[in-house]
Formats: structure tokens, sequence, C-alpha cells
């Protein structure tokens, strides 16, 4: 449990990378077994491990392991300076309370039954011991380390296992018969030993480190994940999750009791896939099979593009169209601008541009409104087969009513209806009456509103950098067309620019093509920050555009329907956004206009966050290995 000193939200990367005070001298007691005549036990001969070493392994999997929780804040010890004054018994099982910390704050509800804590241990003549206990390793006891100080060398001068550490395994061993690992320290030098079984001899592995007691903090740590269940701690998810029996209730409830209504009479009241209750749709065959008439229905009398030059659309400002997805939205990770480095907070402040609205003095008006009209200047992309939106060109023509002037801004409108779904054969919907089989024919089905909105909430969370890598938002409202179809749209400044793989970018000059690499490394490593992850990632989600102020270069995000945070306490957003980004800039997903040698040198290793090997291909053929750098280089298995 957490002691009744100031706290403070720290992350568990930088908790674990932050200098500890050495502990105070004690003074060696009289060991029994220095006499001439030393027990047999004493006697066993410690051999050092050769060739391959655990302790490099399990300490890059803490790594891992405290990468994926790097965006998490949780309670750690405001200040430590305390522990220089604490007797050597307490300073140990104070040094390692924070490891269980850290799984009590981050653990998965399924798996911890009760707090962790770390247990302090007088094992006699001035030897301490330490370990983790908690009601779930009632059942796994041998799998949690232990770990011995010794007040005296843990090895001899000319290297082997000192007597005094011998004696101190000893009392150890007999304290926790069962351990499998024992992590021993005299502060100086750090040793992790396997008992012996019948089946193998008693080894160590010897550390060494410039900050021994951090090392064994982290020592402790990384023996104490590995041994537990891998799903012990959160985890990031690289999958995105999706609810795959779609059993919840979305869309108007309906009672399956009632008669279906006319095709007629349906095809002229639904607009959208919302307007459909989901949950009786794949219980009920007769529905399922009405919604697929009308889902061919709206595809052979509609066109995906919705609207075209000179058309005027009007909007409900702030209205999203939906019941269940008009709820706030309070992603658990915020977004503090003043986590990034100081590189890329200067770049930011470089490539900040003045909001357009502003600058046209309608922004606060909008903002305060209930409705406004906007004209379609043109279309900016019809949207691919497997796409969701249209993005258009626009400005705003009236607020409330009232006429006002405006510079182009760009509208991105959500349709689900046109969406390629694989319905059931002819009659098949008919005959299934297998609960399993009716969720598959709607795997594709999605709702327009939820991306919309979780494009929203991307924008929100980003505003401390809106107007710089991302363009201004203002806000998700609903669109009424001039057919009266009604679609959910995004608002936001429209960026003169082009895309990576343009003839403007082939033609730029290296300084000017390396600004460009430079800002994308500092645009996602924003994003990071940020806990933004996007998750289909392409070419033109990437725009280059010249600051009008600074005449600096640079990139501009946009795009974000796709894009993860971190909603659940006990869920872990998975980023990926440092090596999407290189692999689109090395046109490995589609042809740019990028020198990729100007890539390799200037974009930037990956943050301590990333993680994973990957391996790209460079200009000379050869493979080049991205990884982050170590976050434990101060420690090393001799």
């Amino acid at each position: 449990m957490l002691n009744k000193r100031a706290t403070s939200l720290r992350s568990p990367y930088h908790f674990f990378l932050h200098p500890l005070p050495p502990p105070p001298p004690w003074t060696m007691a009289k060991f029994p077994v220095c006499s001439n005549k030393p027990t047999p036990e004493v006697q066993w001969k410690w051999l050092q491990s050769e060739g391959y070493k655990d302790t490099p392994v399990v300490i890059k999997r803490l790594q891992s392991a405290l990468c994926g929780l790097y965006r998490r804040k949780i309670a750690f010890p405001a200040d430590e300076s305390h522990l220089a004054s604490l007797p050597p018994k307490e300073y140990l099982v104070a040094l390692l309370q924070p490891v269980a910390d850290l799984c009590n704050q981050l653990h998965t509800p399924r798996v911890l039954k009760t707090p962790m804590s770390s247990v302090s241990v007088d094992l006699g003549d001035s030897v301490y011991g330490a370990t983790f206990a908690a009601e779930d390793f009632k059942s796994r006891r041998s799998a949690v380390p232990f770990i011995v100080s010794v007040p005296d060398d843990l090895f001899d001068q000319r290297g082997p296992v000192s007597l005094t550490t011998q004696t101190a395994l000893l009392k150890a061993m007999k304290y926790q018969p069962d351990a499998a690992l024992i992590i021993a320290t005299d502060f100086r030098d750090i040793a992790i030993f396997s008992p012996p079984t019948p089946h193998r001899s008693p080894t160590y592995e010897r550390v060494a480190s410039t900050q021994p007691a951090l090392a064994l903090r982290i020592l402790s740590a990384a023996y104490l994940v590995d041994k537990l269940p891998y799903d012990y701690l959160i985890r990031a998810d690289v999958d995105i999750e999706a609810d795959t029996d779609l059993i919840l209730p979305e869309g108007p409830p309906q009672d399956p009791s009632q008669p279906l209504e006319p095709d007629e009479v349906m095809f002229a009241t639904h607009r959208r896939n919302s307007d459909f209750d989901i949950a009786t749709l794949i219980r009920d065959s007769r529905r399922a099979a009405q919604f697929f008439r009308w889902h061919v229905h709206v595809q052979s009398e509609y066109s995906k593009l919705v609207a075209h030059q000179g058309d005027v659309l009007y909007a409900v400002t702030n209205e999203v169209g939906h019941p269940c997805l008009t709820m706030d939205m309070c992603p658990i990770c915020p977004f503090d601008i003043s986590e990034l480095p100081a590189d890329t907070a200067q770049l930011i402040h470089t490539v900040q541009r003045e909001s357009p609205l502003d600058a046209a003095g309608v922004a606060s008006a909008l903002a305060q409104s209930k409705s406004f009209t906007i004209r379609i200047l043109e279309v900016i992309a019809e949207g691919s087969k497997l796409g969701l939106c249209t993005v258009y060109r626009c400005q705003i023509t009236a607020i409330d009513g009232k006429p006002v002037t405006s510079p182009p801004l760009c509208l991105k409108l959500f349709d689900d209806r046109f969406l390629p779904l694989h319905p059931p054969a002819e009659g098949e919907v008919a005959v299934s009456q297998d609960a399993e089989a009716g969720p598959r024919w709607f795997d594709r089905l999605i709702l327009a509103e939820g991306y919309a909105v979780n494009e929203a909430s991307a924008y929100d969370k980003l505003r401390p950098v809106q107007g710089g890598i991302v363009p201004w938002f203002y806000g998700v409202h609903q669109f009424t067309l001039p057919n009266g179809i009604v679609l959910c749209g995004l608002l936001m400044e429209y960026i003169d620019g082009w895309q990576l793989d343009s003839q403007c970018m082939r033609s730029m000059s290296a300084e000017r093509q390396i600004s460009v690499i430079r800002s994308c490394r500092h645009a996602v490593r924003t994003l990071d920050v940020a806990d933004v992850s996007q998750r289909d990632w392409h070419v033109g989600q990437i725009i280059v555009t010249t600051n009008p102020r600074t005449q600096v270069d640079h990139a501009v995000f946009i795009d974000f329907a796709m894009t993860t945070q971190t909603w659940e306490p006990d869920e872990v957003n998975f980023l990926d956004n440092y090596l999407s980004v290189l692999r689109i800039l090395l046109g490995r997903e589609g042809v740019v206009g990028v020198d990729p040698q100007r890539v390799w040198d200037h974009f930037g290793g990956p943050d301590v966050w990333e993680l994973g090997v990957s391996y790209l291909p460079k200009p000379n053929g050869e493979h080049g290995r991205i990884a982050a750098e170590e976050m434990f280089s101060f420690i090393t298995c001799t």
C-alpha cells in the first residue's frame, strides 16, 4: 500500500529512472559460519552463468511493459530523499514498495485479489530480506523473487561468492525453501542467484551498475513482473477492439414483436445505418433481410458524392444526431503540452497559424450559435469505395440566419450508406435461425456518427496544437443536404498545401525537404504525448504547407476518424505513429516525393516508449534497425 508520505502522479518510466539516495552504512555482525568448520550448505559452489543470461531478457521485458504504460500517470512517492536516513532494514523494504505500488495501480481487474506489498524480513546477523506478498501469491509463492542485502562485500576480491553472501543465501533459503530466485546486493554489486535443484547446479548472474540502489529496484520489478502471469499488468493492444457480437442496442429501440413496415415506408424514412436497431437486426431474420434490401436500394438510388459546387447546406450547431453518441467522452490520459521536448515545442510555436475564423471575426458567433449555413465551393475528395467520407471546400454564409463572410473552410461529411457489406445469399436470411451466424453478416456495418465523434474527440484533445501540426477545428455538426438527407460532419480549417507525392514536393530543395521531414517527426511525437494513435495511416493524411508568417515548410496531419485513445482505466492505447509515418516517408505505403536517404538522416530515432524492433530497407540495400534506446543502459550483466 502507498505510505502516508506525499505522492505525485508520474509515469512509471520516469519513476524508474529517478536517482535514489544510497543506503545508510550499517555494521556487520559476526557470522556464526565464520568459524573453522563451515556448514556443508555454505560450501555450495556457486557458478557464474556462462553464455545465455536471463537478466538482459527480463529487463527488456520490463522496458516493454513500461513503454506500453508510458502515458499512464500513477501515484508514486514525490520525494525519496528520506531513504538515506532509514535503518538498513527499513531502507530495503521502502526501496521495493513502489514496485508493489506499480502492480497495485496497473493490474488487470480480474487478477489482483488483495493489494500487493513489500515485506521486510530480518534474517539475523545484519542480513535483511524482502519480498512481495499478496493473496494471489499463495499458489505461486516460488515465483516471487526474494531480495537480500548483506553488510559486507558480495564477492571476494578474487571473484568467488563471499562467505558472507553464502551465509545470507542460506538464511534466505531457510526462510523461503521454495525460492527459485534470490537477488542479493551489498549496494555496490548485485547478483541474481538461482538455488540448486535436483536438475540444476547453483548459479548466479552478476550485474553491474553506476546506480546500484536504482538498479536493485529495477531488477526486483523486472523479475517480479516476469514471473507473474502475462495478463497481470494492463498492456497495450495492437488490435482495435470491436464488438463482434453487436449486442449493444445502437440506434432507436424497436419492438421485435411489432410487424415490419412495408419496404416503401422503411425506404422513405430510414436514411442511415443508425436509423436501424442493430441489436434487433441480428436477432430477427426478417428485419435483417429488409435491412439488406434497403442497403441495395440506397446504393442504386443515390450517389456517394452527396454535395456539389454551389450547394447550400443547413447545419445544426454541435449536433451529432445520435442519442448514444452525445455523451461526454473523457479520455484517461490528458494532453499536457509541457511534456513535449523543447525542440518539438519550438517547432509548434514556429508553425503556429492564426485561426481563420478568429481573423474573420466569426469564431465566437459560430461557437455560440444554434445553426448556420454553408455553401460548397468545390469537391476536394469524392471518397474511395471503402471510404466513409467525402470532403469539400466551403464557406459559412450565415450564422443563426444572419449573413456573414468567412474564409474558405474544410467540410468532412460522414456517410455510412455506401460502405460495402457482405449480405447473405438470397433466401439464406429467411432460413437461418443461428444466433452466431447473424452477426457475421454485419461485421462491416458501422455507424458514421461514431467515427465523426471519435475524430472530433481527437481534435479536442489536440486543441493546444491546432493551427500548427493539425488544422483548426470548428466542431462536429449535423448537416442537411439539398435532397433532405441529414449527415454528420466536421468543420475545420482549410489547409492550402500539397500532397507528399506531388511535383511540388519532388522539386523542393534539400533544406526544405529536411524541414518537412523533421516536422513530421515532431508531429508524431506530439500525437504520442497526447495519447492519440492513428490506426490507418496513409499518404493522404499528411499535407505539406508553408507557414505564411515564418515561411517554414512543415507537415499538417489530418483525418483522425480511425484514431484510438485510452478510454478505460484497465486499457492501454497502442501507439504506432512513429513507424507508420516513417514507412510513409520512405515510400513503403505509396509513392512520395521525398528523398529516402534524407528521411533516414533527419527523421530521428524512436522515442523510448516505442515498442518492438523493426527493419526497413535503406537506399544502399542494407536494412536499417529501428528500435528505441535501452531504457536502463546503466545496468549491465557481466
